[in-house]
């Protein structure tokens, strides 16, 4: 992270295209893209599409903005992300989804930011992850994060 990337890796129980609709299903973004609380989402799912996530919890409202720059459904998204911590500046994440025995390998890469912004958003995308695996097991309550 001292370059100011950050590399997360999860295996999740789901199959990669039940993980890529969780990413890409503003009605499921809602429920985990945020480390506390809910999300409001926005989704135009098409490369040069926007993205547009409000994170909702513990009294604030952030806005993030990217741009769907590469898609390749189940097994890639790449889209740009901005908010007030990466400066305003736009900073690229990279999902890759594959298909493993046990559900799906994924591989978060969020790339541009500064040492310190790569700090926070390790921990951002840690939570949110977490949440993600608990939404996709059936029977199992999104935890509301830390």
């Amino acid at each position: 992270m001292a370059d100011g990337n950050v590399v997360l890796r999860r295996t999740i129980a789901a199959p990669p295209d039940r993980i890529f609709h969780a990413w890409t299903d503003p009605a499921e973004l809602a429920r985990w893209m945020s480390p506390v609380g809910h999300a409001d989402a926005e989704v135009d799912l098409r490369v040069g599409g926007r993205l547009l996530v409000t994170m909702i919890g513990e009294g604030q409202r952030i806005e993030h903005h990217g741009e769907f720059l590469e898609i390749d459904a189940p097994h890639r998204l790449v889209f740009t992300w901005q908010s007030p911590y990466t400066d305003g500046v736009a900073t690229r994440v990279t999902l890759e989804l594959a298909a493993i025995e046990r559900g799906t390998d994924l591989t978060l890469r969020h790339e541009l930011l500064t040492p310190d912004a790569a700090r926070s958003h390790a921990g951002g995308w840690g939570t949110m992850l977490d949440r993600l695996a608990a939404l996709t097991q059936p029977g199992t309550e999104v935890p509301d994060g830390p």
